[in-house]
């Protein structure tokens, strides 16, 4: 022992301090970010919060699960900027040639949820997202980990609120990535608010109007009066089959180009089960047909020329992936959004 006890010398906390942990360490904060409670998060760009809510699921519950699956899944790259530096990159996927950089983040945790009770849990996220806003700086914007999809009505809900005290020109819009359109009017199990009719509640709002709205990536089957009423009152559509036929550049071009003009801000929702289900198995709906992994990434890149003032990525259920793949795109899909800069 004498010899190990030698290796000791001159050692001290400074000597470990800079190196890059492993990525299955550290806290279980979205990208290890250090834990702040909501309404003192400073000057940070992105504030992380959790809704473990699936109050509503019709399908396969597990959703309430996904916050923590995704904050685990997003240690991995906590280390990155610490290991590879912020120097330039080349991503052979794509061709370009960007950096990672530097940005400030904290984790309040996860909002408060009323399992047995959908509105009341609406009511605390709303306010609670609300505060988030108001806390933060005007650049500031909420990152929120779901929970099914029916918490994206309160979450919009309470991004609209905050922007709109600041302001009488707020025009917030609403783009969605989803299998689905959620344009449902009522559940006979779940009454008026539910995974299915989020979109639909927040296009009832006030001030809100169809034209503000962009639906991305739908895959599914759905009523032809609905789609057809939805293309009528301006909303945008692009499907997954439209992605893969035109490529995602080519295919979103419109949409920023109307959404820009329509919308002074945009919150942007991501439902996992815009993917095929065999990228991405844990989730409460099985889709067929959907978006592959490089896809999704490509458009989340593609709208962040729009100026997003809040994101969502929701109905990640990790008890159906053992594989662990589904919850960890979600981390990538996120650390990609919030730490790169194109050049």
């Amino acid at each position: 022992m004498s010899d190990y006890l030698d290796m000791l010398e001159g050692l001290s906390l400074d000597t470990f301090a800079g190196t890059p942990r492993p990525g299955w360490s550290g806290p279980d904060t979205l990208f290890g970010a250090p834990l702040a409670p909501l309404g003192a998060t400073g000057d940070a760009r992105y504030i992380v919060a959790g809704v473990p809510f699936d109050g509503t699921a019709s399908s396969r519950p597990g959703a309430a699960e996904g916050p923590r699956a995704i904050r685990r899944a997003s240690l991995v790259f906590s280390s990155y900027l610490d290991s590879l530096g912020e120097h330039e990159m080349h991503d052979t996927r794509t061709g370009e040639v960007f950096r990672y950089a530097r940005s400030s983040v904290v984790d309040c945790g996860d909002l408060h949820v009323f399992p047995s009770d959908p509105l009341r849990t609406f009511q605390a996220v709303a306010t609670e997202v609300r505060a988030m806003v108001r806390g933060g700086a005007s650049t500031t914007m909420p990152i929120l980990l779901g929970g099914d999809h029916s918490i994206g009505f309160a979450t919009f809900a309470g991004v609209m609120s905050a922007l709109r005290e600041r302001g009488t020109d707020q025009r917030l819009g609403l783009i969605q990535i989803d299998h689905h359109f959620d344009f449902g009017a009522h559940s006979a199990i779940h009454g008026p608010i539910y995974h299915g009719s989020n979109a639909r509640r927040i296009s009832e709002l006030p001030g809100m109007e169809r034209r503000q709205m962009a639906f991305l990536g739908a895959a599914n089957v759905t009523r032809k009066a609905q789609f057809d009423g939805l293309i009528a009152d301006g909303a945008h559509i692009v499907t997954a089959r439209e992605f893969r036929r035109r490529g995602v550049t080519e295919a979103l071009a419109p949409v920023i180009d109307t959404m820009a003009k329509s919308c002074s801000a945009i919150y942007l929702s991501i439902d996992i089960d815009c993917l095929d289900a065999s990228v991405a198995p844990g989730t409460g709906h099985v889709s067929i047909g959907g978006l592959t992994a490089g896809e999704l990434m490509d458009i989340v890149a593609g709208l962040l020329v729009l100026p997003i003032a809040g994101m969502e990525i929701v109905e990640v259920a990790p008890r159906y992936d053992p594989t662990g793949r589904t919850a960890q795109i979600a981390a990538q899909v996120l650390f990609e959004a919030l730490f790169r800069a194109t050049l």
